[in-house]
């Protein structure tokens, strides 16, 4: 069962191939993808403005076999829409050398060879002149895995677009290759222009600039409220083993937790046993912690006292995650292998500190998301958001409904996707890749014991009523197996899809990843009974190990018109129920949070999911449900919507802070071509950048427009203003912070740990810290040393020590290039933005590296030198970059 969109497309593709058409062999169809070579190349982002970027696709022959008119097809993802002037459209585009173009649905695109098509011999090349939507500044933007298919064939993948190297993309090496655009505003004729540059040696150089004292004491991160170090004692040498843990009886799980870590026993503190030496206690007692004159006590303080003379830690607090927060302090102090007397004051500052990690867009495993939970507790983070479904992937077995992972979870090739989905994002024809997987019911429940006993609760997302195509796919799959089964009543009840004669998709309607057929259809009643039955389903796994407490249904990205063709949808209007189509988006998420509030659930969405654009948020009053959680992403300074973060603390909404341009993980580290990550908030997010974040002063944070170019007084005036005409009146909804990964562009762990760390830290920092220098207004020069001594403070401690605690878990963390420059040409000066982690250089093109040390005579180096920064245990490095020898050096941008 297919929507008329989907259904006339698989017909187009059907009678197409059902032409008279010679076909290839299995053997051709091999050697054609093993010998063509694939060239992609961004050839100008700035003459189409905005709207467009100029491109080029190069096919080429290098093999015997003769690429000729035949039923083969080349199917590839594309992130942006091509010819978006002309497509999509049903039928597909001509386009020149005989070839057609057809966009199928999401980013799969299909080129194939029309009559008119020429043979193309060993040798021989096509090159294919097309635009793409908005533009394209980054290898990583280019998705790998392309594949040739043909009708009763095997796909095979076109070997030099395989796997995670690219190299089928050309450099983008020029201005107007690297730059987004270049457009004059039709309003106010103001011109708007990137002005983001790679950064050369010498900028990184100046960006880095920090004191690198070289020790980082007993700094713990996040940092405590208090922590006093007994300066006139010598820390002694810390053996775990020697150690026993005494505990509370209600923190036996704390215990074994810490014991487990350091290779200590466990004694209950009712024992007579109890050591007078190597002890550690935890003691259950009040934690009081003194806060801006103010006495804090929550579940989460603790204090934490070391008499190292003695031997002897306690822990006290009034609760485990109190207890549990303290034993992560403790692994921090004693992780250099040295004890010493101290005393520590704590308690966070959020209540809600969490990390969000989409497994839909690509897979992620089990134990990628276990190895995450452990460093979340690490550094305090207590929120795992786990966003399971979206458009490319249903990632969560759901028992009685079997097929949103039999054909949710996986991504092969298909025209029909009664199977399975389309090979979306690169993925490639087969279901070996990371477009495939889904978490069992006992690995999801493996994966909450793993983050109760790190207090760490997780709250599901099931995106709604977007980003659904999964689902609507798997569950117009049932239909048909239950219809043909001969149970038409069983086969309608959970399907999304509207069955009226007269329904038909709006084809123009597409979500914003170019999506038909990914809404659900607020207007049926299966619709509601679907939600449900997950809705329950989930609260089933959840409820022996940690009750369900939170439901967060998505809500973002809607393309509402999808919803106008729709007689369901029609009917709600029709009988009063619904004012308008407006108000369909409203009905939806208040009938969800109702089926919510039912089962005792509060519920999350994100903030397009309950406000629109420049308006008011949704009653707050038509909510049954005790909380509402809302996470407000949409905060390009430009666009005026930062103000909805206070518009919904004002109703009473409970508000965490993801703003996209500084906790949007998925977003590149360096405005650099060879960086990956996706760029729509802002062109790049550093772990220097989210450590800056100051979430209590929020538009303090508008830094540059999305051009990189500076706010101009004026502006920043206005961005006042608007503060001002929406003032915070209950910030006490602002509940905390959250650091979001996307997966569209990462598919392997090594990607999956580059884009989370370090930043991660630098986000728990501010979501259990706040520093002195955050509430200074944004051109305070106090503020901008403050918050220099700050971060000096936090990258040393970072570079040498708590990089070296993530390679003993086996973390891939991401490594900045780093700076460097030469000083009258003669002496090489390098840094890097983490201090404390080593640096090599080479002058002979990599044949041999040197260890920086100090500056380096470098007169009788080669034309270029290369750099690179290697991880704490010395056993991986960063993107090797290049800095011109002495006497060739010409005028960077740090002279300009």
């Amino acid at each position: 069962m297919m929507s008329h969109c989907s259904e006339k497309k698989a017909k187009t593709m059907d009678k197409q191939e059902s032409r008279e058409l010679p076909n290839l062999t299995q053997a051709e169809l091999d050697s054609l993808a093993a010998s063509l070579d694939i060239h992609y190349a961004v050839l100008d982002n700035l003459t189409g403005g905005q709207a467009s970027y100029e491109a080029s696709l190069t096919i080429s022959n290098k093999g015997s076999t003769e690429l000729r008119f035949a039923n083969w097809s080349m199917f590839f993802s594309h992130i942006r829409m091509i010819e978006p002037g002309r497509l999509p459209c049903d039928e597909g585009i001509k386009l020149a050398d005989g070839l057609h173009l057809m966009h199928i649905n999401g980013c799969l695109f299909r080129l194939h060879p029309t009559p008119d098509f020429k043979p193309l011999g060993q040798g021989q090349a096509l090159t294919i002149p097309f635009h793409g939507q908005y533009y394209s500044v980054a290898r990583c933007d280019i998705l790998p895995n392309w594949f040739l298919a043909a009708p009763d064939l095997e796909p095979r993948v076109i070997a030099c677009t395989a796997g995670e190297s690219l190299d089928f993309v050309a450099p983008f090496d020029t201005a107007s290759k690297w730059k987004r655009f270049d457009y004059t505003l039709s309003s106010s004729k103001k011109k708007r222009f990137d002005f983001y540059d790679p950064f050369t040696p010498e900028v990184r150089f100046k960006r880095n600039a920090v004191e690198d004292q070289g020790t980082c004491g007993k700094r713990v991160i996040p940092m405590p409220v208090s922590l006093t170090v007994s300066e006139n004692e010598q820390p002694v040498k810390f053996e775990g083993p020697m150690w026993t843990v005494v505990y509370d009886a209600s923190f036996k799980q704390e215990a074994q937790y810490l014991a487990e870590r350091i290779g200590s026993s466990i004694l209950s503190s009712g024992s007579s046993t109890t050591p007078s030496s190597h002890a550690i206690l935890l003691t259950k007692g009040e934690a009081p912690v003194s806060i801006n004159n103010k006495t804090v006590t929550s579940n989460e303080s603790y204090d934490l006292s070391v008499d190292a003379t003695q031997h002897r830690v306690q822990i006290c607090a009034s609760e485990g995650p109190g207890i549990f927060w303290g034993v992560q302090t403790l692994l921090s102090l004693v992780s250099d292998g040295t004890l010493q007397s101290l005393e520590v004051k704590d308690a966070p500052r959020y209540v809600y500190r969490g990390m969000h990690v989409d497994v839909s867009r690509n897979f992620h495993s089990k134990e990628s998301v276990m190895r995450l939970l452990e460093v979340m507790a690490m550094y305090k983070l207590n929120k795992f958001h786990f966003h399971l479904t979206d458009d490319e992937g249903w990632r969560l077995e759901i028992p009685g409904l079997e097929e949103l992972t039999e054909v949710g979870s996986r991504r092969c090739h298909t025209t029909s996707e009664e199977n399975s989905l389309l090979p979306l994002l690169g993925s490639g024809p087969y279901t070996t890749s990371s477009g495939s997987g889904f978490l069992s019911v006992e690995e999801y429940r493996e994966i909450l014991r793993f983050a109760t006993q790190r207090h760490i609760e997780v709250i599901p997302e099931i995106d709604m009523p977007g980003h659904c195509h999964a689902a609507v796919k798997a569950m117009q799959a049932r239909c048909s197996k239950l219809k043909a089964a001969g149970d038409p009543r069983a086969a309608e009840q959970y399907l999304l899809s509207d069955l009226s004669a007269s329904a038909t998709i709006n084809s123009e309607s597409q979500s914003v990843q170019m999506f038909s057929e990914n809404s659900l259809n607020p207007g049926l009643p299966a619709t509601y009974e679907f939600i449900r039955k997950v809705m329950k389903e989930i609260q089933k796994m959840h409820s022996d190990i940690c009750p369900l407490r939170v439901f967060h249904f998505g809500g973002d990205e809607v393309p509402y018109e999808a919803w106008e063709d729709s007689p369901a949808c029609q009917a709600l209007i029709d009988t009063g129920e619904v004012k308008s189509f407006k108000d369909l988006m409203e009905y939806f998420v208040v009938k969800v949070a109702e089926i919510a509030a039912e089962l005792g659930l509060e519920v999350g969405a994100w903030q397009d999911g309950i406000v629109y654009k420049f308006e008011e948020p949704f009653s707050r009053q038509k909510f049954l449900n005790k909380n509402v959680m809302v996470y407000a992403w949409k905060n390009r300074w430009e666009t005026g919507m930062a103000s909805d973060v206070y518009k919904l603390a004002n109703s009473n909404y409970q508000v965490v802070l993801s703003p996209g341009t500084h906790l949007y993980f998925d977003h590149p580290q360096e405005p650099d071509p060879e960086e990956r990550g996706l760029y729509w908030a802002c062109r790049f997010t550093d772990t220097h950048k989210v450590f800056c974040f100051a979430p209590d002063n929020l538009f303090s944070n508008a830094d540059v427009r999305l051009t990189g170019e500076a706010f101009s007084a004026e502006e920043l005036k206005a961005l006042d203003g608007a503060e001002e005409s929406t003032p915070l009146k209950k910030p006490e909804n602002i509940v905390g912070l959250q650091g979001q990964l996307w997966t569209e562009l990462i598919r392997t762990k090594d990607q999956f740990d580059a884009m989370i760390y370090p930043r991660l830290l630098a986000m728990a920092e501010r979501a259990w810290h706040k520093a002195s220098w955050e509430s200074r207004h944004r051109d305070d020069q106090q503020r901008k040393e403050e918050c220099g001594r700050d971060w000096e403070e936090f990258a040393k401690a970072l570079g040498r020590k708590e990089l070296r605690r993530l390679d003993a878990l086996g973390v891939q963390y991401y490594l900045p290039p780093p700076g460097a420059r030469i000083k009258d040409d003669t002496f090489l000066e390098v840094n890097c933005q983490i201090t404390g982690l080593p640096v090599q250089f080479s002058t002979d093109n990599g044949k041999r590296w040197t260890t920086y040390t100090q500056p380096a005579d470098i007169r009788e180096a080669s034309d270029l030198i290369t750099l690179r920064t290697c991880s704490a245990d010395d056993k991986r490095h960063s993107r090797v970059i290049k800095l011109s020898g002495p006497s060739r050096a010409t005028a960077t941008q740090a002279d300009r």
